[in-house]
């Protein structure tokens, strides 16, 4: 038997700040309202399924990972896609910048305005140090999607190689999903920088890549 001390509250009461409309995204505000998040603002909870009317009393549903909840779509959204904050406590499958991660779309929207269902997620982050063997090495992340990567040389640049970048390519085969790209490249030559594929190897580079 779970005691009462192991219970969480899944939602809290508060005041609406506006007018509010079902399953749109929220956070409280500084006077401890309801505010409907905007495109790059976090929400903090999900609005219940009815209308509510500025100052009314609402319960929203805490964000709570691994749960899925009903939100409202800005755009047409397929199930398997990356859902990301929009304007007016909307959500999208297109990322903007500044955007919240919220999860993976669970159930298909048509249309905006339109209901999807999400499963919420945090962002994983995955390191590693690879060494080189080609100018563009392959590297599973261990993660199943790949949303960004950064790659920084840990080895001293020199002429060959002297820049790296990490790319994630798009994640259905160029990479596979999960995978990124480790690109190095050399200087062309002489007084030439322009950057050319490298031609010298086992270069030790360390890579952040982020996703689900």
């Amino acid at each position: 038997m779970v005691s009462a001390a192991c219970v969480i509250d899944e939602s809290l009461t508060a005041q609406c700040a506006a007018a509010t409309a079902p399953y749109l995204r929220l956070y409280l505000n500084s006077s401890g309202q309801w505010a409907i998040a905007g495109a790059t603002k976090a929400h903090e909870a999900i609005a219940e399924a009815r209308t509510y009317a500025a100052d009314e009393a609402l319960s929203g549903l805490w964000r709570n990972e691994g749960a899925i909840v009903r939100m409202i779509a800005a755009a047409a959204i397929a199930v398997g896609d990356p859902i990301w904050s929009a304007a007016s406590g909307k959500v999208t499958n297109v990322y903007a910048e500044g955007a919240d991660f919220i999860g993976i779309c669970h159930v298909a929207s048509s249309a905006d305005g339109s209901i999807v269902q999400v499963r919420q997620k945090s962002l994983v982050q995955k390191t590693g140090q690879h060494t080189t063997a080609a100018a563009s090495d392959t590297i599973v992340t261990g993660l199943s999607t790949v949303l960004g990567a950064i790659a920084t040389l840990d080895s001293a640049p020199v002429d060959d190689p002297f820049l790296v970048i990490a790319s994630i390519g798009d994640q259905a085969g160029t990479p596979a999903a999960g995978s990124i790209l480790i690109n190095t490249y050399k200087n062309t030559g002489g007084t030439d920088p322009t950057p050319a594929a490298a031609t010298t190897f086992s270069k030790k580079v360390n890579w952040l890549a982020w996703g689900y």
